[in-house]
């Protein structure tokens, strides 16, 4: 996991800013949620039902890639003080090499899925009102490519996300560091009585 972004809240508690945490949740909801469409819609028989569930899968895709520019814009402006117990420096590469995987699939999964559109003859809307460019032109045989390059980019995509977690649970659960609490939402304490 990257060292950047983290604030120290004490002299051990490590925290990311709010808006890294706020964007990391909601990519991974939205990255589920498309999962979850793309799954459901082939086991619908209906085809208006499968097209409906299509077009909002289109929408997670969209959401996602723009949650993964204001994650790399955060990750740009925000604070860079390290963890308190840095991992080793082959943990750290093996880390840094995970995530930039991670980022290149979030932003190729979602523009790989706007350009087989496009390659099937449809255009892309944002909350399906807002046109988007064509990224390619109406092209059969390179929609069939497209679509299975989203594939199995969907797959290796689902590898790298078990390993993202399992990588988090390890933190967790045998180092005993910081590394998964900095990225939990930050619970408000309770407000004392008076």
């Amino acid at each position: 996991m990257p060292y950047s972004h983290i604030t120290r809240a004490g002299p051990t508690a490590v925290r990311r800013s709010t808006l890294s945490i706020a964007v990391h949740w909601l990519s991974a909801l939205a990255v589920l949620g498309a999962f979850a469409l793309a799954w459901a819609r082939e086991l619908l028989d209906d085809d208006a039902t499968a097209h409906a569930v299509l077009a909002v899968h289109r929408q997670f895709g969209l959401a996602v890639l723009l949650l993964l520019a204001v994650r790399l814009w955060a990750r740009w402006c925000g604070p860079t003080q390290g963890a308190a117990a840095p991992p080793s420096a082959a943990l750290r590469w093996a880390a840094h090499a995970a995530h930039g995987l991670l980022y290149a699939l979030l932003l190729a999964m979602p523009l790989l899925g706007w350009a087989m559109t496009n390659a099937h003859g449809h255009l892309v809307q944002g909350l399906w009102v807002l046109p988007l460019p064509t990224l390619v032109p109406t092209d059969p045989d390179l929609a069939d490519a497209l679509q299975q390059w989203h594939e199995w980019g969907a797959w290796c995509l689902v590898g790298l996300l078990w390993l993202h977690v399992s990588a988090a649970l390890w933190h967790h659960l045998v180092r005993r560091d910081e590394v998964l609490v900095s990225m939990w939402p930050r619970r408000q304490p309770a407000s004392r009585p008076k």
